[in-house]
């Protein structure tokens, strides 16, 4: 399947998109489609390196990292899963900024009543709220709860 192959295959051989030649509109939903499971794959790599970075002291290199993680158009999908208020909670708790942390843990605790799925990132953050002040290697490990 095109969507699953590396980018050079997808963008430049005859089995990529360019498979379907003068289908432009078929050409487009594909580009797009493609565009955004890199975009996705992307943000959760930035998260990664995010955390790499904070668990090695790095806060500020870790909380611009994790700003690239977040979801544009999660308010405009109406997901269920509320990955921004987790991203933003822990951007704050990075920059030792309490109120924007609290502020996004309250709204994580509502995406929780909304959805379950969001329980695991509620349950980090609460227990990140516990360790609050103190560097995110010692708290992220020793502080959470989820798996």
């Amino acid at each position: 399947m095109a969507i699953q192959m590396p980018y050079r295959e997808f963008d430049q051989s005859p089995n990529g998109f360019r498979k379907l030649g003068n289908c432009w509109l078929e050409s487009a939903r594909l580009l797009k489609r493609y565009a955004d499971k890199q975009a996705y794959e992307a943000r959760a790599v930035r998260w990664h390196l995010a955390q790499a970075l904070a668990m090695s002291g790095d806060a500020s290199a870790a909380a611009e990292s994790a700003l690239l993680s977040l979801n544009p158009p999660e308010l405009e999908q109406k997901s269920s899963f509320s990955w921004n208020t987790y991203a933003l909670a822990t951007i704050a708790f990075l920059r030792n900024d309490r109120a924007a942390f609290d502020t996004q843990l309250e709204a994580q605790r509502a995406a929780a009543e909304k959805h379950p799925e969001n329980q695991t990132n509620l349950n980090v953050l609460k227990n990140l709220a516990s360790c609050f002040g103190k560097p995110y290697a010692d708290s992220y490990p020793v502080c959470r709860t989820a798996p």
